[in-house]
């Protein structure tokens, strides 16, 4: 029976030709051969009843003249091509092939990305989580291996690991065993990391991702095999001193339990990588059991790229180690792809290595060659039971205690909905453009914001999806700032739209409210406008004035629009706006300005 240890550290139970001076005499070979071949210096090919047989003898002359050339230029080759006609007689004679040209090399990728689990305490003892946390101050006996202690692990790691994996629609082990994976480095204390390596908790799963393709709201979905989820420890963190030449260790890390995903080499770009990596890191962050901050290190990316020619096996890969950033990621996949096809038409081999990517110069240098088979020396963590998970209640066993257990069943019955589900119920509930609901699944709460609005405007969605994404995204990216922290609640928003599609403020007044409103979050929409003056001009007398004004002072323009220069109208229609402080209904002063240009 496996032990577990709760979120509080209480234990619980559960090529070109060039000349050559020998040429004259593949000529002479081949008129000779000309002469028994009963065909003339010039080859001519009849376009009807002789066309068989002219091809036929071309094709016996082609083999003549393979030989001599062959040995002149043992790279050369000569090749009829087959013109197509409408004539039936050649569907029945041998055909010719034009020799293909060889496939271009493409890039093949594969991804192993540890997933740090969003958890309290870590994998195997009750030392706290903390990022910021001053070095050496969350280390525990067992994180230090102290002989002696002994791992007890953490029930809410597995139950993370597990709800991951339900997610991308792996299969659970209903039991799972844990190894010791031996290496030596400074921040290894032990000197192997307890891991999953013959029987992880979860196999053989499906990530499906998206694609913004060419043409506008074009989504190309594909997919990539998640070969296996498993449980493992982080390793501390080395801190290296150019200064006085010395590396530091920080054993904060130690211990954190992680979630290792393998997927499989189905992706071919850094396009696709980054795609794959940034649905994976939002399904993790709507499940809640990884936050995947990369800039902390919370999601790290290596990534196996190699190259071939399709149809034929794979080519040796290199692995582009510790990547933390998506843009990152589809620049060194992209890098990495393009400098092995380079080394192959050089006529080079690729060596099998590990690289890392250098940000500053957008290239991966090499950092250890891994020709030598690494021997971890896998054995089975003695000091763990294998793990059990049970599908539901009915299948724990007698005296045992649900709460102190893992149930598949209640897991999955918990899945929130998913970032993909979520994208298209906001398109066909809404009726948003797919680059929409990207933008509103990709920002952390947008989504909930941007509901939130609707639920309190009469305005039609395709309207308040601009002002969301538009306005107040850009305003948020502008000073850094969360959904969570913007100075307008979205009832303020819904109020704001409320005054604009009602017709008391044009659509320039309104984005100079938002400004005010953003300015001083304790201002409603209303009193803004009343302050200002920034409501409609509602005296058609006035506005009729105006109009009459701005035509008057603009005769050549009235003159190119009663030639037919509709366009110029515009310039009118700004004019008078700026009269009336963008307080005019365009669609009001759009009509006046026609009549009175007429």
């Amino acid at each position: 029976m496996t032990q577990f240890i709760s979120e509080t550290g209480k234990i619980l139970n559960p090529g070109l030709c060039s000349s050559n001076p020998n040429t004259s005499s593949v000529d002479t070979h081949i008129k000779c051969h000309l002469k028994k071949l009963q065909l003339p210096s010039r080859v001519y090919l009849s376009p009807k009843d002789n066309m068989a047989a002219s091809s036929i003898a071309a094709s016996e002359l082609l083999h003549i003249m393979n030989k001599p050339i062959s040995k002149l230029y043992p790279k050369a080759s000569c090749v009829i091509r087959r013109i197509g006609t409408t004539s039936s007689r050649c569907h029945s004679q041998p055909q010719l092939r034009a020799k293909s040209a060889p496939q271009q090399l493409v890039g093949v990728v594969g991804l192993e990305i540890h997933a740090q689990i969003n958890s309290n305490t870590k994998l195997f003892s009750g030392s706290s989580v903390c990022f910021s946390a001053p070095p050496n101050s969350l280390v525990s006996f067992f994180d230090g291996s102290l002989p002696g202690t002994l791992p007890v692990l953490n029930r809410r790691c597995v139950e993370a690991a597990v709800m991951t994996g339900l997610a991308l629609n792996c299969t659970i082990n209903r039991k799972s065993c844990f190894d010791r994976k031996h290496y030596f480095y400074a921040d290894l204390p032990a000197g192997y990391q307890i891991t999953q390596q013959r029987r992880p908790i979860a196999v053989d799963g499906i990530l499906t991702y998206s694609l913004l393709g060419g043409k506008r709201s074009e989504v190309i979905r594909k997919s990539v095999t998640i070969k296996q989820i498993q449980l493992e420890q982080d390793s501390g963190k080395s801190l290296h001193d150019d200064v006085r030449s010395q590396t530091l260790i920080d054993l904060n890390r130690a211990g954190v339990g992680l979630m290792e995903l393998v997927m499989e080499p189905d992706m071919s770009c850094g396009e696709e990588a980054a795609a794959a990596v940034r649905e994976l890191q939002l399904i993790l962050q709507a499940l809640g059991t990884c936050q995947g901050n990369m800039s902390e290190g919370q999601l790290r990316v290596d990534a196996n790229v190699s190259v071939h020619r399709p149809g034929e096996p794979l080519g040796i890969r290199t692995e582009v180690k510790n990547i933390n950033s998506i843009r990152y990621l589809a620049r060194a996949i992209d890098y990495e792809i393009q400098r092995q096809i380079g080394v192959l038409q050089r006529g080079g081999t690729v060596q099998n290595e590990t690289r890392a990517y250098d940000s500053k110069s957008g290239e991966t240098v090499p950092m250890r060659d891994k020709e030598g088979l690494q021997d971890y020396r896998f054995m089975p963590e003695p000091n763990l039971p294998p793990l059990i998970v049970y599908e539901d209640d009915a299948s724990l066993p007698t005296g045992i205690d649900a709460c102190q257990a893992v149930v598949v069943h209640k897991i999955r019955e918990g899945l929130p909905e998913l970032p993909s589900v979520k994208r298209d119920r906001l398109v066909q509930t809404y009726g948003i453009l797919p680059e929409h609901s990207f933008t509103l699944v990709n920002e952390d709460g947008l989504v909930e914001y941007f509901e939130a609005v609707l639920e309190a405007t009469k305005k039609e969605p395709r309207k308040v999806i601009g002002w969301v994404t538009n306005e107040l995204l850009g305003h948020l990216k502008q000073q850094d700032m969360s959904v969570s922290q913007s100075p307008i609640s979205p009832p303020a928003l819904a109020e704001l739209l409320d005054l604009q599609e009602t017709g008391h403020i044009s659509s320039s007044a309104a984005k100079q409210v938002f400004q005010e409103m953003w300015r001083s979050s304790g201002k409603t929409a209303l009193q803004i406008i009343q302050e200002q003056d920034l409501g409609l001009v509602s005296d058609i007398a006035q506005l009729h004035s105006i109009c009459q004004k701005v035509v008057d002072s603009h005769p050549d323009e009235v003159h190119a629009i009663r030639n037919g220069n509709k366009k110029v109208l515009n310039k009118l229609m700004g004019l008078v706006q700026k009269e009336t402080k963008g307080r005019a209904d365009p669609v009001l002063v759009r009509t006046i300005l026609q009549e009175k240009t007429l």
